[in-house]
């Protein structure tokens, strides 16, 4: 009887558990504490935008950065590990919107400001990332990212998951470990001066947060 609550939280923990993409899941999405902004809806498309901001592992690092979804600003540039420190504390941070808007959006996203704990970030490393999506009526949710590796033994064969894409920015923001404590709050300030805040808890290792923003869908 003892071994049935036991199996019970395991199935759980598997099902809440969503793959965003290669190196990246739900466990470490950071929670969202500030409210909804309509102004920043309405600057980026009220259908396609979303926000949200994960926390990276060093070591999930080498898979972010090898997705074959990464587009950087200047087709001349590629990403490569060594633009991240082990050192630092290095967050995710995603905005998506609509592709179709007229927005200058290289000039918008670099005006963007990051604080963790009241620190202002040392480094920030932003490129386009496309996602498939599913629609219903005027709804859009990400589906998976645009292009996936086939499966062993293919890997090095791409195919796309969809006809079209919805595009989001994913920045890597970097900053010093020291200003780290055990209960974080990340500020986001955008351009038009609105602010974004999210939080998470770290002791000796991050602590997944689970609540009723959490995915149950497993992809």
């Amino acid at each position: 009887m003892k071994k049935i609550p036991l199996l019970i939280g395991f199935l759980f923990f598997d099902c809440a558990l969503t793959i965003i993409s290669p190196g990246l899941n739900s466990n470490y999405k950071l929670n969202k504490i500030s409210s909804f902004k309509f102004q920043e809806a309405a600057f980026y498309g009220s259908t396609f935008y979303d926000q949200s901001a994960y926390f990276l592992e060093f070591e999930n690092l080498k898979l972010i950065v090898s997705d074959p979804n990464n587009a950087t600003f200047n087709k001349n540039d590629s990403m490569n590990m060594d633009q991240f420190d082990q050192n630092n504390i290095n967050i995710l941070y995603e905005i998506c919107y609509d592709k179709e808007k007229n927005l200058n959006i290289l000039d918008d996203i670099v005006n963007y400001k990051f604080k963790l704990n009241d620190f202002e970030s040392i480094s920030v490393v932003s490129y386009f990332y496309p996602y498939s999506y599913t629609a219903r009526g005027n709804y859009i949710k990400k589906y998976k990212p645009y292009y996936v590796n086939e499966k062993y033994p293919y890997q090095k064969n791409i195919y796309k998951t969809g006809y079209d894409f919805l595009m989001c920015i994913r920045n890597i923001v970097s900053f010093r470990k020291n200003v780290q404590e055990i209960s974080n709050s990340l500020e986001i300030l955008t351009p038009r001066n609105h602010l974004f805040n999210f939080s998470y808890d770290f002791d000796n290792k991050f602590i997944f947060y689970q609540n009723e923003e959490m995915d149950f869908s497993a992809k």
